[in-house]
């Protein structure tokens, strides 16, 4: 009988465990325009579109400039398509990595891509040199409430 009150108790304690939300913002270029040798190992995604990005095809970097991590804290806006926007400050790492990618000009244009767990969110250019802040569009209101959740438990 304890034994099962035990075991009934631990099933309850890891079930309300709320799941963990994976952001991930990656370099990419229209397929049309990734040519060479360099884009070997970028990953092919097609993207079918959203409120800010047209549907495209893209290659994508195989590794992120940032991830969820790399967020130390964010304030949200909602949009009138009823998505959020967060613009999130970044740790050390992350900053360092951005503004390295964006010193150089020619990137300042190429869009980046936002996952957000399996989805793709969006592909928009940085436009400006990175300073300390990105904005990341496309976030639902339980994502930005998940993060929120995750940010106060790490």
């Amino acid at each position: 009988m304890v034994y099962g009150l035990i075991l009934f108790f631990l099933a309850v304690a890891c079930s309300e465990k709320p799941q963990h939300l994976s952001i991930q913002v990656l370099p990419a270029h229209l397929a049309s325009d990734a040519r060479g040798p360099q884009y070997a190992d970028w990953d092919t995604v097609r993207f079918s579109g959203g409120t800010r990005t047209k549907a495209a095809t893209y290659l994508v970097a195989p590794e992120p400039l940032f991830t969820e991590w790399n967020i130390i804290a964010f304030k949200t806006a909602s949009q009138n398509d009823s998505s959020y926007v967060i613009a999130a400050r970044l740790n050390a790492y992350a900053k360092r990595k951005m503004q390295d990618f964006s010193a150089d000009p020619s990137r300042l244009k190429d869009p980046l891509g936002l996952k957000i767990g399996d989805r793709w969110v969006n592909f928009l250019p940085l436009l400006n040199p990175f300073r300390d802040r990105i904005q990341l569009y496309g976030f639902t209101a339980d994502e930005v409430e998940l993060l929120q959740h995750d940010l106060a438990n790490r």
